[in-house]
């Protein structure tokens, strides 16, 4: 649910739950005030009685008005004054009405008399009723007042939190811009704002930074390395060196030839972390592997393997030269754990690709994909599966393995 759309709610719920809350008290608050007066008028009634019995010591006439009613009843005794809410039957309405009667005792002529005034409550509950209606009618009002002004100045007032929000979805790091901001009164949003701008300002630096430092560090190690190859490619032609200073010279050769492919292979990683492969194409997976087992034909042949192709129809949209890496160090995977004379299938299905070789001994499948880890009987860098790993996660595939039936099981669902 959206930020606006839960203010939005809570809002309008929390006012109408006020509103009624407060309706309710203006309810019986009223109510009690309308009751009050109408006591009071009940008492003026006892006054006027009580004056008339002292004035002329009888007891004045029982009537019976629209909405009073004066009644006498004899008594042999002084009751307490009472006040109380009852209904009674009107005659001339043909129904029954809610009154409130006041009840007192007086004297004349030495006769206790009860004497009762009636007065109907008809007239408050129409004003209550009256009065409800309109404190409802305003909690509905208010209520679509309130949900207008959200809709459309609470949506104003969040505008420039959205256009943040947008420039920041929108950022390339590849062609990085300024991020879009408006400007308002509110201080937080300018606040944002003005760290967002500086945080994209440092990320942009600091990528920069690293993107040239990659493209230099790449340069610089491999001339050193391909110096040294060099030199080792004369000193190895000297007729007369010994036997053992070949050996000695082959070591190094192949200590600089893992050195340069590591090196390689930490800076095509840090490559894919930045981003710095954004070109995409359509890629026919099928096509990437035949090439690659052709450029490895040599030393499948070597090993007296047995590669099988059988990958259908595939194209992926991403970058070529990621899909050749991927494919290439999947086979190269399954070429050097091979046993000779073993068989390596290529194979595809559902938007998968399946590359299995046989083996001996399952892989630890929570190490597998981790850089620099690599199993007892290997002797590379530990880089391979975790590119090929990286090039997924960069892409949002799965990369899985599997341990079946005597076969290791690399599958890319793309």
């Amino acid at each position: 649910m959206k930020l606006q759309s839960q203010y939005n709610k809570i809002s309008i719920a929390s006012s109408i739950f006020v509103l009624l809350i407060a309706g309710a008290g203006y309810y019986f608050l009223l109510r009690y005030i309308l009751e009050d007066q109408l006591d009071e008028t009940l008492r003026v009634e006892q006054v006027e009685i009580q004056d008339f019995i002292k004035n002329k010591n009888a007891l004045p006439p029982a009537t019976t008005y629209k909405d009073q009613k004066i009644a006498f009843t004899k008594s042999d005794k002084i009751i307490p004054q009472s006040l109380k809410t009852l209904m009674l039957y009107n005659a001339a309405e043909r129904e029954s009405e809610l009154s409130r009667q006041l009840n007192f005792s007086v004297e004349v002529n030495g006769q206790y008399y009860i004497a009762s005034v009636t007065k109907s409550q008809e007239a408050t509950k129409e004003i209550i009723g009256a009065i409800l209606l309109i404190t409802l009618g305003l909690i509905i009002l208010l209520s679509f007042l309130l949900f207008v002004a959200n809709l459309f100045l609470v949506k104003r007032m969040w505008k420039p939190f959205h256009t943040t929000l947008s420039s920041i979805k929108s950022f390339d790091l590849n062609a990085p811009s300024a991020i879009k901001t408006e400007k308002t009164s509110i201080h937080e949003f300018n606040d944002l704002n003005e760290n967002v701008s500086m945080m994209t300002g440092k990320v942009v630096k600091d990528y920069l930074s690293l993107k040239h430092f990659i493209d230099h560090a790449s340069h610089e190690m491999q001339t050193p390395l391909a110096v040294i190859n060099s030199k080792l490619d004369i000193l190895i032609q000297d007729p007369a060196l010994s036997e053992k200073t070949l050996q000695y010279l082959q070591s190094i050769y192949d200590a600089v030839d893992k050195m340069s492919k590591l090196s390689q292979s930490l800076l095509l990683l840090a490559r894919i972390e930045n981003n710095q492969f954004p070109e995409k194409q359509e890629v026919d997976i099928h096509e990437t592997a035949r090439n690659i087992i052709q450029e490895l034909d040599e030393w499948i042949g070597e090993k007296s393997l047995t590669v099988s192709n059988e990958i259908g129809e595939l194209k992926i949209n991403m970058n070529s030269q990621l899909a050749n890496t991927l494919i290439n160090n999947l086979v190269v995977n399954a070429i050097k754990h091979s046993n000779r004379q073993g068989t390596i299938l290529l194979s595809s299905g559902n938007n998968r690709v399946t590359i299995s070789n046989p083996g001996i001994q399952a892989l630890d499948t929570n190490r597998a994909f981790d850089r620099f880890w690599k199993s007892e009987y290997s002797d590379g860098t530990g880089l391979g599966l975790a590119i090929a790993k990286q090039i997924c996660d960069h892409y949002g595939f799965s990369l899985h393995y599997e341990f079946n039936e005597e076969a290791h099981c690399f599958s890319v669902v793309f």
